[in-house]
């Protein structure tokens, strides 16, 4: 039996308490879903997220925490820290970059200027070593400075001197090159000498030759020039055979390596005993002279035993 005016067909169930009305459950979907869609997209704009640990087995994954709105502090503060933490590291990179690169051009400096003077010294000395070379290739042949047996080779070169051997003979511009002595007729060669192992000054090989010791001083320097030379040789005489013929004012010449030409005048000659001869007043300028040339030679009688005259002729001259 049914009540009146109650349509006829399916009863539609009572709503149980708490449920929507007719559609509430669809409509109530839809805005779920929108506010899903909403919040996703404000994490992804705003929410800075680490990459999250390994979640333990079985453990549900914890939610997303989505902010309505973004704070602030987040707007102005962090995007400047983060730009400054990392604009400080390309800051850094640069600076050392900077620093490298200064210590590299000055290790190079450094390198190239002991590169130069290495070169420098290396060209200099090989440029040394070839105008010793080529000065000692033009002087006549003369052994080692000292030792027996140049000593024992003193004055056994009789051969008289080529033409142009005095033209063509050269020495370092203030060594001494020629001696000229017009009144006994010198004119010869002047070559560099030092002393043997028993302590004599040495004299040349060749008997035409003068002996410069080079322990004296150079022509025009304060001090006295000392030659020596040979009276004779063991057949024929000497550069010096006339030297004890000179006498005070009697006119020296002796001419330097780069062709000046310095004069000297005798103002004292003599004789003196093998024995008695005076070392240190033979190399010293005579009394009152300051730039002096002394010559000295042997003369007298042959004394087996010595190798050598029994007398010595000795002369000093003053530069004028």
């Amino acid at each position: 039996m049914t009540r009146p005016n109650q349509p006829r067909g399916q009863l539609r169930p009572a709503p149980r308490a708490g449920s929507a009305t007719p559609g509430s459950e669809r409509t109530l979907y839809t805005r779920r879903t929108r506010l899903i869609g909403e919040m996703v997209e404000v994490t992804e704009a705003f929410v800075i997220q680490e990459s999250p640990a390994p979640e333990p087995a079985n453990e549900p994954t914890p939610e997303p925490v989505v902010l309505d709105t973004l704070p602030s502090y987040l707007d102005t503060e962090i995007p400047a820290a983060a730009q400054e933490v990392v604009e400080a590291p390309e800051e850094q990179k640069q600076e050392k970059d900077k620093r490298r690169n200064l210590r590299r051009l000055g290790l190079i400096l450094i390198a190239s200027v002991i590169i130069l003077a290495t070169g420098y010294v290396g060209i200099d000395t090989l440029l040394t070593n070839n105008r010793v070379k080529a000065d000692t290739s033009k002087q006549p042949t003369q052994q080692a400075a000292t030792g027996e047996l140049v000593k024992a080779e003193e004055g056994t070169d009789e051969a008289k001197p080529a033409e142009n051997a005095l033209t063509n003979y050269n020495v370092a511009p203030s060594l001494p090159r020629a001696l000229y002595i017009n009144s006994i007729g010198v004119a010869s060669r002047i070559i560099p000498m030092s002393v043997n192992t028993d302590g004599s000054i040495q004299a040349p090989r060749n008997i035409f030759d003068a002996g410069w010791y080079n322990a004296s001083v150079k022509p025009g320097e304060p001090g006295a020039v000392f030659i020596d030379g040979h009276a004779s040789g063991a057949t024929r005489a000497g550069l010096f055979a006339y030297l004890d013929k000179l006498k005070v004012g009697d006119q020296l010449q002796i001419e330097k390596g780069d062709g000046s030409k310095l004069n000297y005048k005798v103002v004292h000659a003599e004789v003196t005993k093998l024995d008695e001869v005076d070392m240190k007043k033979v190399l010293a300028p005579y009394e009152g002279v300051s730039r002096g040339l002394n010559l000295m030679t042997c003369t007298g009688e042959w004394v087996d035993d010595k190798q050598t005259y029994d007398h010595r002729v000795i002369v000093w001259a003053e530069q004028v």
